[in-house]
């Protein structure tokens, strides 16, 4: 008996890796849905559609305050698994930002403000790169 309560323990998955890979899994999931999106804002300045533009980008924010919402919502069991957990909280804050200053760059273009949407559209890109630098730097800790 002592021993198959020993085998059943020992095979059984270890409740630091499973909340670890569970953080790891929605990070992967929503990371493909923000790519997903910010693809279709890309497309839609692309094409010259800045209506198409500002509704894509609102859902690109829409998308990454969910996503920081269900990061939140994870609890990581391990040191690297929390600072996974911090470093994706801030990578998709940086995300929602970026997308309400596409949105304020799609608006001031609908207005014909170039010289502000331009300086929307690059602050965006700069906040961009913070929140990707984030993003990989939360899969790496998360391996």
């Amino acid at each position: 008996m002592f021993a198959l309560l020993i085998a059943v323990f020992l095979a059984a998955p270890s409740t630091s890796t499973a909340s670890n890979r569970t953080l790891r899994t929605t990070l992967a999931r929503w990371s493909h849905v923000i790519a997903v999106d910010a693809y279709g804002i890309d497309l839609s300045a692309f094409r010259r559609h800045p209506r198409r533009m500002v509704r894509r980008a609102r859902h690109f924010r829409v998308d990454a305050l969910h996503a920081r919402t269900a990061i939140a919502a994870q609890r990581p069991s391990t040191a690297s698994g929390l600072r996974g957990k911090r470093l994706a909280l801030a990578a998709f804050s940086y995300y929602a930002a970026v997308g309400r200053q596409w949105v304020l760059s799609g608006q001031a273009r609908l207005q014909r403000h170039t010289q502000a949407a331009v300086s929307h559209a690059t602050l965006a890109r700069q906040l961009s790169v913070k929140g990707n630098r984030m993003l990989i730097a939360a899969g790496r800790a998360l391996r």
